[in-house]
């Protein structure tokens, strides 16, 4: 079962000089195999509240047979520039959602 990890989620609003303002999104699950892969998607169509961005997380386990053991993954997600002036981010997984403040500065 992949499992977000609520307190590694965060966000924000790159504004580095002289490049296009780049929403960051980073944070971990964790899987029980090893060799599983893990990855942040746009979600479409987004939900009601253009403010809101919905991230989808998207587990596959690895083919065959895999060794049991918890592996966490790093997820990123990017987007420049980003497509509204968003409050939040939401990821939402199967097993439940999390949603995260965007800061402006990193």
């Amino acid at each position: 079962m992949t499992v977000l990890l609520r307190d590694t989620f965060k966000a924000w609003i790159d504004r580095a000089p002289g490049v296009p303002p780049r929403l960051i999104m980073i944070g971990d699950v964790r899987v029980p195999n090893n060799g599983s892969l893990a990855r942040l998607t746009r979600r479409s169509p987004q939900g009601i509240n253009p403010k809101i961005l919905i991230l989808d997380v998207n587990a596959q386990q690895p083919a065959g047979t895999a060794q049991e053991e918890m592996t966490t993954i790093p997820l990123r997600y990017e987007e420049s520039p980003p497509q509204d002036e968003y409050g939040q981010v939401m990821i939402a997984h199967s097993r439940g959602e999390i949603v995260v403040r965007i800061g402006r500065t990193h």
